[in-house]
């Protein structure tokens, strides 16, 4: 069983608690997909309690655990399906990357919801606080993501993460955060902020290899 979090309005945890969660009642959205075929309501979850994170400090809303059958849920990328709710285009990238829950590999999506294709009974329902009786093994799907992204930055150049700050620099340049200096000979940028005493030494990107491939 996978476990899945949800966050409810507290006046109905009560209710939620004695006789479940009805699909036809609680349903996010209706859609067809090629893994489902016909249009189907699906209920949007999460598989960390941080990743919803509007109602995770919202006293308002109470978090409860959902154990369900994998074979009933999906998971998508949730800023591909807000994106795509405006561009035909994205709602198609964001279907054909839906994938099985038992398929899912962890941080592969900035923020997965996980779409529960079924009705969930009061025994597989759990009430949950901010300090999880269940261990999250990390702290939210964006952070796992960032650090996957970093790894496979990492890996592929080796840099400590040069790139990375370089652009970030840069980009602080085009707002007149920091001022730059190049040490053209010896390959460096020194970029000089503007409003304080610090300043920022990195390697410039040789010519083609600044661009992931």
């Amino acid at each position: 069983m996978a476990g899945l979090y949800l966050y409810v309005p507290k006046e109905k945890v009560e209710d939620i608690i004695s006789c479940g969660l009805k699909l036809s009642e609680w349903y996010d959205r209706e859609m067809t997909l090629p893994q489902i075929g016909t249009n189907r309501k699906v209920l949007k979850t999460f598989l960390n309690p941080r990743d919803d994170s509007d109602k995770f400090s919202n006293p308002d809303y109470q978090c409860v655990r959902l154990e369900v059958n994998p074979e009933y849920c999906l998971v998508g990328d949730s800023v591909l399906y807000e994106l795509g709710l405006t561009n035909p285009s994205l709602m198609e990238r964001y279907e054909s990357t839906v994938t099985p829950l038992a398929d899912y590999r962890f941080g592969t999506f900035f923020i997965p919801e996980v779409l529960v294709l079924t009705s969930v009974l009061p025994d597989s329902i759990e009430v949950s606080g901010k300090a999880m009786d269940i261990p999250i093994l990390y702290e939210s799907s964006m952070a796992l993501y960032l650090s996957n992204t970093l790894d496979r930055h990492e890996e592929k150049w080796k840099d400590s993460g040069n790139h990375l700050l370089y652009s970030y620099y840069v980009y602080l340049e085009s707002k007149g955060r920091v001022v730059r200096y190049d040490d053209i000979s010896h390959g460096n940028a020194v970029f000089f902020y503007k409003d304080s005493p610090r300043y920022a030494v990195v390697k410039i990107p040789e010519e083609g290899k600044f661009i992931d491939e």
